[in-house]
């Protein structure tokens, strides 16, 4: 018979092999512990165990020492009544599971959770004791042991679909509460509140983000064919300074210092700050961009820098890629489209971004093999009173005021910091979000051994992975050797891109197939509502028409299914439909389902969230599917123009 432990291991194993990996080398040395730490597995007088906490100063038990059992269905049903309204679950503690798996029980099966269990060992202690398939095989759970509050954090946005989402109900155990790790508790919680706020407020930008980073990558497809990949870069630099040049404040104090430096450090310099340094007479070896709005190409409008490198990901505004002066690589943050482009193209480099083009450049110089990393213009901050360094395009050709007495004046809000050299300093929401997740990144295993300098020479950049530094010192320390970046660079271009062209038409076809196929299913989905709506206006009690009703409904909901069937392009088409499926989603959990069953004002209230979706997937497909097609005729070109000069060398 199995234990509790290899059963709850076997199920986890399917979702993490690590975790599974790394639990099952703990139970093979340790076996099946009954005490970690002050905690203690106790029996409790009905039968199941129970957790007891001692450490000498206190002494409580997590569960019943009578029933644990009942008074786990107890909390939960109370826990459930005094939470908010919501579709995703947080629950803050695990102890054996039994609280966590009766809360379970009590809400719909295709709600999101979150278990925040912070010990990693009191979770081992549960996978020993209790049987947690339940929680293991459960869609749309995840347990998190991180003590880190950023990482858990992203475990939450992993789960978390705008979509579906209604609200956030956050469940805590009283008794938890007292363990000394309670007070993550309270930090993810705070941070969860923020960023639902700020997704809140910010709604519709996030839905119409999806479509346009789609647009943009399909209408840059020619780029990704006729650029080389930014993968040939990897490694290249391995132990060469890198140099990340960003737009705040402080980047006046040092920026005069670049030049001396082009033969002793690569020099990458984010899109907002190239024309601060064109202005400057200052031309870096990379520039990179990646945010596809409209209002970015600004950056590099009239810019022409034809020795510098552009790193761009295709979902960046046309005009930025297609009007660059220099040569180009192109990479791929490898979500929505660019999965599909990384696999019938072929890898493109995947660069890892989280809201901030800076947060790009850094892992480029991380890929690149930079050693060490340097930040310059960094300060994520707003010292002076000023958001950014003189000369952005905001500032010399919008004329904006790029003060903090403006965000003030709109309602911002600001944070309290303090700076590299212990002042106080404000910063924002976004930048607040960067600088953590930059100090997460810092400590990344990638990085190890490596060394990390911020020589912005002011802002809030610090840590104990990164020494503050003088740009002037960094120089004298670690860039006394020569070398030629531009070479390099050029190099690695040279090796073009190789890209199996049949293969990539036969992708394209049964993709635009699928489009074609989605846009008649739509049409079919808009006739079938009308239909079922005339039904229902015809039904006259008979068992003829009740029949109808439910053939036409029943077409009306499998037709779906039928839609959504190609897994590629129904992500595609659900990205660019974002707000038609968020309509869709809150009108069905909106209309519920009547006491006795389906019946005629639930099917005709149902019909028109169904005409929503149809409608709306109808027109994501329908704006897609020329994309495509001119991607196709645009692959099918380079492989006629590939064939022609292929004989023409066998001719010669």
């Amino acid at each position: 018979m199995m234990s509790f432990f290899e059963k709850n291991l076997a199920m986890l194993r399917q979702a993490s092999e690590v975790l599974a990996d790394k639990l099952q080398a703990h139970h093979d040395e340790h076996g099946d512990l009954t005490q970690v730490g002050s905690v203690f597995v106790e029996p409790s007088r009905s039968g199941p165990p129970t957790l007891r906490y001692s450490d000498g100063e206190r002494d409580f038990f997590l569960h019943s020492p009578y029933d644990p059992l009942r008074e786990a269905q107890q909390w939960a049903e109370s826990a459930i009544e005094k939470s908010a309204d919501g579709n995703f679950t947080v629950i803050f503690g695990l102890g054996l599971g039994y609280g966590a798996l009766e809360i379970l029980r009590r809400i719909p099966a295709d709600e999101r959770v979150l278990i925040y269990e912070p010990n990693w060992e009191l979770f081992y202690l549960a996978m020993c004791h209790t049987d947690l398939t339940e929680i293991m095989t459960r869609s749309k759970t995840t347990v998190s042991c991180d003590h880190n509050i950023q990482n858990a954090m992203f475990t939450y946005m992993n789960l978390f679909e705008l979509a579906a989402f209604r609200g956030v109900r956050m469940i805590s155990n009283p008794a938890f509460d007292k363990l000394p790790e309670s007070q993550l508790f309270d930090r993810l919680a705070d941070k969860i509140r923020y960023e639902m706020t700020a997704v809140g407020g910010n709604v519709q930008t996030l839905m119409v983000m999806g479509e346009m980073q789609q647009m943009n990558i399909m209408l840059n497809f020619p780029q990704v064919l006729d650029n080389p990949p930014f993968r040939h870069l990897i490694e290249r630099f391995r132990g060469r300074p890198v140099v990340i040049v960003s737009a705040g404040p402080s980047l006046e104090k040092n920026m005069h210092l670049l030049n001396e430096m082009k033969n002793r450090a690569v020099i990458i310099a984010v899109d907002t700050a190239v024309k601060i340094l064109m202005a400057k007479g200052i031309t870096p070896h990379i520039v990179v961009t990646g945010d596809p709005q409209e209002a970015n190409a600004r950056h590099l409008r009239n810019v022409d820098l034809p020795e510098a490198y552009l790193i761009a990901e295709p979902q960046s505004p046309i005009s930025s890629v297609r009007d660059w002066t220099g040569p180009r690589f192109m990479c791929s943050f490898h979500d929505n489209i660019m999965r599909w482009v990384d696999r019938v193209v072929g890898d493109r480099g995947r660069v890892l971004v989280w809201g901030s083009v800076a947060v790009m450049a850094y892992d480029i110089a991380v890929k690149l093999g930079g050693d060490p990393i340097v930040f310059i213009g960094q300060d994520l901050s707003f010292p002076g009173g000023r958001t950014y360094a003189s000369g952005t395009y905001f500032e010399t050709e919008q004329k904006q005021e790029m003060t903090v007495a403006k965000l003030q004046r709109e309602g911002t809000l600001l944070i309290e910091m303090t700076d590299i050299y212990g002042q106080p300093v404000q910063t924002n929401r976004q930048m607040y979000s960067y600088y953590n997740f930059l100090l997460n990144r810092f400590k990344s295993s990638e990085v190890h051994g490596r060394t990390l300098i911020n020589a912005t020479e002011g802002g809030i950049l610090q840590s104990d992975e990164i020494r503050p530094m003088p740009l002037a010192e960094v120089m004298e320390k670690y860039m006394q050797e020569e070398f030629d970046p531009l070479a390099m660079l050029a190099e690695a271009h040279a090796l073009g891109n190789d890209i199996e062209y049949p293969n990539l038409l036969n992708e394209l076809d049964a993709l635009i197939a699928q489009f074609r196929l989605a846009v008649e299913n739509c049409r079919k989905g808009i006739t079938a509502v009308e239909r079922t709506l005339k039904a229902l206006e015809n039904e006259d009690g008979s068992i003829a028409a009740k029949r109808e009703i439910v053939e036409q409904y029943n077409r009306l909901v499998a037709l779906r299914k039928e839609i959504f069937l190609h897994q590629e392009m129904s992500k595609m088409v659900e990205m660019s439909n974002q707000a038609g499926i968020y309509a869709f989603a809150q009108g069905v959990r909106n209309t519920p389902l009547p006491e006795t069953g389906v019946d005629n004002d639930y099917i005709r209230s149902a019909c028109y969230h169904y005409h929503t979706l149809y409608q709306t997937t109808r027109q994501a497909a329908g704006n897609l599917l020329p994309l495509f097609e001119a991607a196709r005729s645009a692959a099918r070109e380079r492989m006629l123009a590939g064939s022609g000069r292929e004989l023409e060398l066998v001719a010669n």
